[in-house]
């Protein structure tokens, strides 16, 4: 197995535990609770882990138009898409978000970057791509995401694909399992 197939099946492997651990367990119209009478609720887990996957793999690896771009009829948001980068909830944005759609369009970026690796192969791993250009992009305000702006500066293609693409996913996964639980829904 190369590095590329690699990639590809841990983020085949992440939609599949999303699509049937998460998705298929939560009903949409429970997606917006919020566990033990606190905490962050699904949906925006979904969201968040999306939109960075978004736009690391295709804003600022690939230079690409985003996922979101074909979904903004459907999310319930269609400006300041910027909105969720963030690790804490927006609250205001649980309330607009449609829950189903925000599934959907997460599954559907981790299905684009695999295609888009099996299509196209690896690219140039050691490439420090211009990641402010990307923020700047979708207006991302660099006052209040001055943490990503650094966090993100200076760092390798193969970083974007190993942490915000895989691993960025799988910790979210594992915060999303855990809710899911806490909402009475695991299926153990």
């Amino acid at each position: 197995m190369d590095l590329r197939d690699w990639i590809i099946g841990d983020l085949r492997s992440l939609r599949a535990k999303l699509d049937g651990g998460v998705l298929g367990l939560i009903p949409p119209e429970r997606r917006t609770e919020r566990a033990d009478g606190g905490g962050i609720a699904p949906v925006y887990v979904l969201w968040h882990l999306a939109r960075h996957h978004d736009v690391a793999v295709n804003g600022v690896v690939r230079g690409s138009g985003a996922v979101v771009e074909g979904w903004t009829d459907r999310l319930g948001i269609d400006e300041d898409l910027w909105r969720g980068l963030a690790e804490g909830e927006d609250a205001d944005l649980v309330d607009v978000l449609d829950p189903e759609a925000v599934g959907d369009y997460t599954l559907e970026v981790m299905e684009s970057t695999a295609a888009w690796l099996e299509d196209g192969g690896l690219p140039p791993m050691d490439r420090q791509p211009d990641t402010s250009a990307a923020l700047e992009a979708i207006g991302t305000p660099a006052d209040r995401f001055d943490w990503l702006y650094s966090m993100w500066a200076g760092k390798p293609t193969a970083w974007f694909l190993q942490w915000s693409a895989v691993g960025h996913g799988f910790n979210h996964l594992g915060e999303l399992v855990s809710i899911r639980n806490r909402l009475g829904l695991s299926p153990f």
